[in-house]
C-alpha cells in the first residue's frame, strides 16, 4: 500500500524523565525551550506499567499493548523447559536477555510501514537485533559490545560514522567521589552524538514517523540525583556546589538540542515522553533476605551453605565489598569490564556469598528474581524443582505472600511499607499471563527501592543506598506540540498504552482494536477528533516472537552491562 498521506509524528523519548525534575529547571531558566513547548502545547503525567521497568515500559509504548500481550516482563525472559540440574549454576531459571525478535506485538512502525509510510527509529531499547523496517533503525542500548550489525540497513553505520565518527552506542561511566567528571563529560558527549544523528537523519529522511531516544536523562538520574537534592541522604555539599552546575547543564544542553530538533521538524506533530519517571532512592531492598526470614525460602544445610552464613552473619556480604571497592574507586568496573572478567567475578562471588544455588528448592515456596523484588511461587511444572502443587496450594502461597507484605512495617516510620500488592492477574491479561512474577508490588513510598543486583545482596532486608542514589517512579512525562494538541493546556494523567494508538490516529491511520490502549482524545485540542474520526481496524498483532536466540556470549555480555547498572540480578 502505497500513502499520500503527509502528516508527520515526530517523538522525542527522554528515558526516565520527570515534571519534578524538569518543571524547576524550566523555573529557574535552565530549559527555557521547554517551557516555551510547555507553553504552546498541552501536557501531563504519563502512568508507566507496574512496576516501572525500562524494557517493559517502552514495549508497551511502542506496541500499545500490556505485557500479558507483549510477554516483556523485566529485561530476561525465562527459557521453558529447564531441567532440574540446571538450579546448581547462577542461571537456574534458563533466563536470557530480552531482544526484537522474542517480544510480541507490532510496533507502531510496522503498522506505518504497512500503511506506506517511512519511518526512522533510534536507539529504541529492545530493538536489536534492528528490525526490516520501511525506513531505517538504529538499536538501542542492548546491543552487545563489539557489535557493528545494530543498523538498517546495514550500510547506514558506515555512513554515519563516516559523518560524525565512532558509533557512540553505550554509557558506560558510573558514579564514585573521584569520577564524577567522567559520568558528566560522557553524558555531554553522548547526548551531542545523538542530537546530531537525530538531525542528519530528520533531514536525510521522507520520514513519516520519526521516533529518537536518549538514554542520557535516566543515567544522569540513577548516578548523580543526590548532586542536586539536598535532602538525599548521600548529598555532600561541596561535591554538589562543584559538579550540581555541570550536571544542571546537562540539561541545558539537552534543551538546546530538543530547541535545533523542533525547528527542523517542520509542520510535524511533536509528543515529547519518557517511559517512567524518576526520583530519590534512600533505602535498598533485599526480598530474598524477607522471604527466608518468613520461611517461604530455605537454604541448604550443607556446609559450603553453613559458611556463606556465617560469612553473612559477620556483615560480610557483597553490599560491603561494593561499598569498599567504591572507596578504593574500583567501581567503574560494574559497566566497563570485559566478559571474561566479569564472568570470573560472578563465579568468585557465588563462590563467596549467598545465592539461589545455595536454596533448597524441595522446601521453598517462594523466592524473589526482579528490578522490583517481585515473587514467584516455586511452582511444580514451571519451576525447575518446583515444591508447590498447582491449584489451592498455589493459591494459598500468593495469599499468604500477599497478606505479609501489607503487613510490612515501614521500618523508619512504623506505618505499612505496602500498599500497592498485586497478583499477577490483577495487572496483565493475554497470552504471556503465565510467564508474569506471581506477586508484584510497589513500596509506598519509593524512596525505598528493591535491590536485585544479587540474589542476596546484603544480610538484611533494608539498608543504606550505595551505587546508585535516584531510581524509577511510576509517573514519567508527555508533552505534545504541533496542530493537533492546543496551547498551554494541563490534562489529567494518561495511560502508556494510550501513546501508540493515538500516534496512529496522528498519522491518519486506523487502531488496531487489539490495542489495550485508546486514542487520548482529550489530550488532543478540541475539534480534532471531529475533524479527524477515529477509525479501527481488527489487526492481529500477536504471535510473532520464537525468532532466533543471540550467541551464549552476546546474551552473556548482556546480561553484564544490566547487572552493572543495576537492572538485573
Amino acid at each position: 500500500m502505497t500513502s499520500t498521506d503527509k502528516r508527520r509524528v515526530l517523538i522525542l523519548g527522554l528515558d526516565g524523565s520527570t515534571w519534578d525534575l524538569l518543571s524547576k529547571f524550566v523555573e529557574d531558566g535552565t530549559m527555557p525551550n521547554l517551557g516555551s513547548l510547555l507553553e504552546k502545547g498541552t501536557s501531563c503525567d504519563l502512568v508507566t506499567m507496574v512496576p516501572p521497568v525500562t524494557a517493559t515500559s517502552w514495549t508497551s509504548f511502542f506496541t500499545g499493548l500490556n505485557p500479558g500481550k507483549h510477554g516483556v516482563f523485566e529485561f530476561l525472559l525465562r527459557r521453558k523447559g529447564i531441567s532440574e540440574h540446571a538450579v546448581s549454576g547462577r542461571n537456574p531459571f534458563g533466563e536470557i536477555p530480552v531482544n526484537s525478535t522474542l517480544r510480541d506485538g507490532l510496533p507502531i512502525w510496522e503498522l506505518a510501514g504497512r500503511a506506506g509510510k517511512e519511518s526512522v527509529v533510534i536507539s529504541v531499547p529492545i530493538t536489536y537485533p534492528p528490525e526490516k523496517i520501511d525506513g531505517c533503525m538504529i538499536s538501542g542500548f542492548l546491543t552487545p559490545f563489539g557489535k557493528r550489525d545494530f543498523t538498517y540497513p546495514p550500510r547506514l553505520l558506515d555512513e554515519l560514522e563516516a559523518e560524525f565518527g565512532p558509533y557512540k552506542l553505550y554509557h558506560r561511566q558510573v558514579y564514585s567521589k573521584k569520577g564524577v567528571g567522567l559520568v558528566l563529560d560522557e553524558l555531554y558527549d553522548v547526548l551531542d552524538f545523538n542530537i546530531k544523528v537525530t538531525r542528519y537523519l530528520m533531514k536525510k529522511t521522507d520520514w513519516s514517523l520519526f521516533f529518537s531516544h536518549f538514554w542520557g536523562t535516566d543515567r544522569a538520574q540513577h548516578e548523580l540525583w543526590h548532586l542536586i537534592d539536598e535532602t538525599h541522604p548521600r548529598y555532600d555539599a561541596k561535591e554538589g556546589k562543584r559538579f550540581g552546575p555541570r550536571l544542571r547543564g546537562f540539561y541545558s544542553a539537552l534543551d538546546d538540542g530538543l530547541g535545533r530538533i523542533l525547528a527542523d521538524a517542520g509542520d510535524a506533530n511533536v509528543i515529547i515522553v519518557s517511559d517512567h519517571g524518576f526520583g530519590p532512592i534512600h533505602t535498598f531492598l533485599s526480598f530474598n533476605m524477607w522471604l527466608l526470614e518468613r520461611g517461604y525460602l530455605v537454604l541448604k544445610n550443607d556446609l559450603g551453605t553453613l559458611l556463606k552464613r556465617m560469612i553473612y552473619s559477620l556483615g560480610l556480604t557483597p553490599v560491603f565489598f561494593y561499598r569498599l571497592s567504591m572507596a578504593l574507586g574500583l567501581a567503574k568496573h560494574r559497566l566497563s569490564g570485559g566478559f571474561h572478567s566479569r564472568q570470573r567475578m560472578q563465579m568468585l562471588l557465588n563462590r563467596f556469598f549467598l545465592s539461589l544455588s545455595n536454596v533448597d528448592w524441595t522446601r521453598t515456596r517462594a523466592y524473589s528474581r526482579g528490578n522490583y523484588g517481585q515473587i514467584y511461587v516455586n511452582l511444580k511444572g514451571r519451576e525447575p524443582m518446583g515444591s508447590v502443587q498447582p491449584g489451592k496450594e498455589y493459591d494459598d502461597v500468593r495469599a499468604a505472600v500477599k497478606q505479609d507484605l501489607l503487613a510490612t512495617p515501614n521500618p523508619e516510620t512504623g506505618r505499612k511499607m505496602f500498599e500497592r500488592v498485586y497478583f499477577r492477574e490483577e495487572l496483565y491479561d493475554g497470552p504471556y499471563v503465565d510467564e508474569a512474577p506471581d506477586v508484584v508490588f510497589l513500596p509506598e513510598d519509593m524512596k525505598y527501592k528493591a535491590l536485585g543486583t544479587l540474589d542476596f545482596t546484603s544480610n538484611n532486608f533494608a539498608f543504606p543506598v550505595y551505587g546508585n542514589s535516584g531510581d524509577h517512579r511510576m509517573e514519567g512525562i508527555l508533552l505534545g506540540v504541533g496542530d493537533a494538541f492546543g496551547q498551554g493546556r494541563r490534562t489529567e494523567p494518561l495511560s502508556i498504552l494510550d501513546i501508540a494508538p493515538t500516534v496512529l490516529h496522528l498519522l491518519g491511520l486506523p487502531v488496531p482494536k487489539q490495542m489495550d490502549g485508546k486514542v487520548a482524545e482529550k489530550f488532543l485540542r478540541d475539534g480534532y477528533v471531529a475533524e479527524n474520526p477515529v477509525q479501527y481496524s481488527e489487526t492481529e498483532l500477536l504471535g510473532r516472537t520464537g525468532g532466533r536466540d543471540l550467541t551464549a556470549e552476546d546474551d552473556a555480555d548482556i546480561k553484564r552491562r544490566l547487572e552493572g547498572i543495576g537492572y538485573i540480578g
